[in-house]
């Protein structure tokens, strides 16, 4: 390997674990979040409404901006840069900003007026109205955030582009911190401590922008109002975009699909229980995933662009293998301990019931398998940004729109209850992952590399670790008390990942010498 290749390595490293770090800051606190609301929130009805406020917000966000800039505006930028055509590629992106920023304040003034007529999505089932009716109320704060949110998502795909990945690290826990704070202040069981906490979270969104501006400023400082959407330029890195606008939001409207068929099911509280086992499954497929594929993107893109495909495809083999070495385990874990999980993260007082983490923990456990899957999807999607190819991800993410409401409705049909809606979810995600796959691979230029043994090894080490999990689980059940009960899952844990980084270290998987290999290096040089 040339020098330049293995400083390429270095630094991809060393910028995937600090942007790794930065999502376990971010991560933490979001969970720490969805851990106040079910303290503050004590009615059911009250915290249903929290979370499905947010619902029809993300999903405006995601239609609209979503992953066009990190997967469009980063490439398109980063591409430019490395091509020594600077001020080309940025006023591409000032008059795709200003177009789209354009559009989305009218989006967000339209939101506002008709938040009463566009919850009424949700008036289905047994969905309680008074539990619609709240989220409809507290939204009337949370469209106007999306636009602050584009703006701090703008600022850190332009310093993705240089790869500036230490000052956009940290932005994400800068926005939850305050979003805590809002919590912590105006929450509780009305309807006006409801809508002053949403407030307080636009405050927050507004906060995060200016954070990620100033931090960035000497490159963000060339930011214009350039309205000229007939520019070719502009027309063409719309069409790339488009595809990727509304991939992105797919994954929005699948979770607005399980919350409309929540209404399926007695009593309130499932929506709570889902959005709390989507935060738990999202920790590990969060840091480790959406770390290894954002920094990627950039490097990944510029191989394909200087026709490296063989590079291109040793990093998509090496990112690929790297991410899933790590979600593999947490899955199985999830599965395994659900509701012990859920309870070690959410039930910090009385307000949270062992009923809400039974809950949680069915839905937690069709989700398990989407840790895996979500992981090759999103890397893979990341994959086909790099290359151009956006219309494949956007084919496959229809696919899905087809077969999740498909499934929630013949699982629920077929009495499997609420573990219908996540177990939908995840097979949906095996639909996606094929398609990508099989897409991708047909070019064997740049397909990924020794996939199958990898995937081999990987999963009869966590079938072993589940197993003896499995047994730990009989053997050692839950302590009394939450501190016996967090130590007893503590050392559950830890055997577990011992099993498993044994197994793969008798394997000889690379991955797991590698990871060990570093660890000895630090003891030696203490």
């Amino acid at each position: 390997m040339s020098e330049n290749k293995k400083s390429s390595s270095k630094n991809m490293t060393v910028a995937t674990v600090l942007v790794m770090i930065g999502l376990i800051f971010s991560k933490c606190s979001g969970l720490l979040r969805d851990v106040l609301v079910g303290m503050k929130f004590s009615d059911t009805v009250y915290r249903d409404s929290f979370f499905l406020a947010f619902t029809i917000p993300d999903l405006v966000f995601n239609l609209l901006v979503g992953g066009s800039i990190q997967s469009a505006i980063t490439p398109s930028l980063s591409a430019a840069v490395s091509a020594g055509e600077e001020k080309k590629g940025w006023r591409a992106v000032n008059i795709f900003i200003s177009v789209v920023g354009s559009v989305l304040v009218l989006v967000c003034i339209l939101g506002v007026v008709f938040s009463d007529q566009i919850f009424m999505l949700y008036a289905s089932g047994k969905n309680n109205m008074d539990t619609i009716h709240l989220a409809s109320q507290a939204s009337k704060w949370l469209f106007p955030q999306i636009f602050f949110m584009m703006l701090a998502a703008l600022c850190i795909g332009i310093l993705n582009a240089y790869k500036r990945f230490s000052s956009t690290a940290f932005g994400p826990t800068v926005y939850n911190v305050f979003v805590l704070l809002s919590i912590l202040v105006f929450a509780g069981n009305s309807e006006s401590k409801l809508t002053m906490t949403t407030c307080g979270i636009m405050g927050a969104a507004v906060i995060y922008f200016l954070f990620q501006f100033i931090i960035g400023f000497d490159k963000l400082k060339q930011l214009r109002f350039d309205f000229k959407p007939r520019d070719p330029e502009f027309v063409a890195l719309f069409k790339r975009a488009l595809p990727i606008l509304i991939s992105a939001s797919i994954v929005q409207v699948n979770t607005v699909i399980l919350n409309f068929f929540t209404g399926s099911f007695e009593d309130s509280g499932y929506i709570s229980a889902l959005k709390n086992a989507a935060t738990t499954w999202q920790l590990p497929y969060g840091i480790f995933a959406v770390a290894v594929g954002n920094v990627m993107l950039p490097s990944l893109a510029a191989l394909y662009a200087s026709k490296d495909y063989e590079g291109a495809s040793t990093m998509l083999s090496s990112r690929l293998k790297s991410a899933l070495f790590l979600t593999i385990p947490s899955a199985g874990i999830m599965f395994v301990l659900n509701k012990e999980v859920i309870k070690a993260l959410f039930q910090w007082n009385s307000a949270y019931t062992d009923s809400d983490a039974s809950r949680s923990g069915i839905f937690l456990m069709g989700y398990s398998i989407a840790i895996i899957t979500h992981t090759v999807v999103f890397i893979m999607n990341q994959a086909f940004y790099a290359i151009g190819k956006t219309k494949v991800p956007l084919f496959a993410g229809c696919v899905g729109l087809i077969t999740n409401p498909l499934f929630c409705y013949i699982f629920i049909k077929s009495g499997i209850g609420p573990l219908s809606l996540t177990l939908a979810y995840s097979l949906t995600s095996i639909f996606t992952l094929v398609i990508l796959c099989v897409v991708y691979n047909r070019d064997k230029s740049l397909s990924p590399k020794g996939m199958v043994p990898f995937l081999v090894k990987s999963f009869g080490c966590m079938i072993i670790m589940s197993f003896v999990l499995f047994v730990l689980n009989k053997v050692m059940p839950e302590g009394q008390g939450k501190i016996m009960s967090l130590m007893f899952l503590a050392v559950k844990g830890v055997c577990a990942v011992i099993v498993y980084f044994t197994g793969a270290f008798v394997l000889k998987m690379s991955e797991a010498t590698d990871f060990i290999s570093g660890i000895r290096r630090k003891l030696l040089r203490r």
